[in-house]
């Protein structure tokens, strides 16, 4: 429906408004015209702008009468747009492929409704891209692909040494070549297994292009894989025929640090190898292990001992931690560790004892900053040789009555302060706080103090000063 009406438009309607606004509008709208069809293109009296020929050369309604017009202006980014329009005529195809743009030339060579002739003509072209095009396209008859397989150009001949349809004439006088001819050819698809299996006995440089042979068998990978460079090694830990024996082989080889980080991450890895590799030289490599969620629990016990604090530290970020881990870490005595455990995985009771009896004034601020910290646990705690956690312990609004009567005996005065500022303490208490020889600790307790008997409390100016008008 929509070409009657572009055929309807007038003259004046062509025309593009004054405003910039419209004219983008109109540009828009036209441009969308041309890529319907080439109607439009026979209507308009002024020439098309290049934005639109372009479109026009790509659409594959236009007529064959406008894509000659078009080709003939010699505008290379048009004639790659016409050579790439799955509606062009080989006519058109190969007049580009004479006359054309060497890039125009090799869209001509690409395009899937080429024939065999024009084929032969693009492969005698001086221009090694337009031949190495020729090269690569799937209809390229058998005796143009042995022609090219002469060519000077390397890129050219390794081009046609690649191609599925090369006859096996060549293929043979191929492996019979020259190192160079024979890593061109080793990439072949139609190698037989007899012909691989000898390519990778003549040619070593070969193992890496046999490597991705789609007819490459596990006997062969295994001859290649006793003879690989560690960059063979490093592509073929990640093959679909290696095998958890082939990885033995190659940890059995000594490999480099790069290679033992891809075995890493191969899903065919054994707990067996990551023990092996949790005994590994290098630091980075038992750091990967004990991170591994198939580590042993008896290889992540031997690596809390590590020399390395990265790989004692890594074993926190293992992703299930069994509880016989968790267990040797919390008496391991390694404050980092500790301090990692106690962040990161919710701890029994049982197992919190050890970290509050220690003597580490980092483990105790951690736990007096959990969530939920036990009565029992808060008692080990206001015994602590520290002051600084005497101190916070007080301040804990969960801290229980008892606790801080016991902090209210404290030996330094402001744990004792702060005791009575917890709101925790009994009368009695503070009535003996009142007493205290520490003015701050006495001024503190008379104003949480309830009413005394004045005759039992001890006249003096700070007691007055506290109890201002009480009295």
């Amino acid at each position: 429906m929509m070409q009657p009406m572009m055929n309807e438009m007038t003259d004046e309607q062509l025309v593009a408004p004054t405003t910039s606004f419209g004219r983008d509008s109109f540009k828009a709208s036209r441009a969308k015209a041309i890529r319907v069809g080439s109607a439009m293109f026979n209507t308009v009296d002024r020439p098309l702008s290049r934005e639109e020929r372009l479109a026009l050369a790509g659409s594959p309604l236009a007529d064959e009468n406008t894509l000659w017009g078009l080709v003939k202006e010699h505008d290379v980014d048009v004639q790659i747009a016409v050579a790439r329009n799955p509606k062009v005529s080989v006519n058109i195809l190969e007049l580009i492929a004479r006359t054309g743009h060497e890039d125009a030339q090799v869209a001509v060579a690409a395009h899937p409704q080429i024939t065999a002739s024009l084929l032969a003509t693009l492969a005698s072209s001086p221009s090694p891209r337009v031949a190495e095009a020729v090269a690569t396209h799937l209809k390229t008859p058998p005796s143009l692909l042995e022609q090219l397989a002469r060519s000077f150009d390397a890129g050219v001949r390794a081009a046609a040494l690649r191609h599925p349809r090369l006859d096996a004439e060549t293929l043979a006088e191929a492996l019979k070549g020259t190192v160079e001819t024979r890593l061109a050819v080793a990439r072949n698809p139609q190698l037989s297994q007899a012909q691989l299996h000898a390519l990778a006995e003549s040619t070593p440089e070969a193992a890496q292009a046999l490597l991705r042979h789609p007819r490459l068998d596990a006997a062969l990978f295994a001859k290649l894989l006793a003879k690989g460079d560690e960059t063979f090694l490093l592509a073929a830990v990640r093959h679909r025929l290696m095998t958890t024996e082939g990885l033995v082989a190659i940890l059995e080889r000594q490999p480099s640090m790069s290679v033992k980080e891809a075995i890493l991450r191969s899903p065919r890895l054994t707990p067996a190898m990551l023990h092996r590799l949790g005994q590994d030289a290098k630091a980075p490599v038992r750091l990967a292990v004990s991170r591994h969620p198939l580590t042993p629990v008896g290889t992540l016990m031997a690596l809390l001992k590590d020399e390395n604090e990265d790989v004692r530290t890594g074993i926190l970020g293992h992703p299930q931690m069994p509880p016989a881990l968790v267990e040797a870490i919390v008496h391991s005595g390694d404050v980092t560790l500790q301090l990692g455990l106690l962040c990161r995985v919710p701890l029994p009771e049982e197992l919190m004892l050890p970290l509050a009896l220690s003597n580490s004034i980092h483990l105790q601020q951690a736990m007096l900053r959990l969530p939920r910290l036990s009565g029992r646990l808060m008692a080990h705690l206001a015994r602590s040789r520290h002051v600084e956690i005497r101190y916070e312990l007080a301040q804990h609004p969960g801290l229980p009555a008892g606790v801080a009567e016991e902090l209210a005996t404290d030996s330094v005065w402001i744990v004792r302060e702060a005791a009575v500022r917890s709101g925790k303490l009994s009368g009695t208490t503070l009535y003996a706080l009142s007493h205290d020889p520490i003015k701050w600790v006495r001024l503190t307790a008379c104003g949480k103090a309830p009413t005394w008997p004045w005759e039992h409390t001890r006249r003096d100016a700070d007691f007055d000063a506290a109890l201002g008008g009480r009295r």
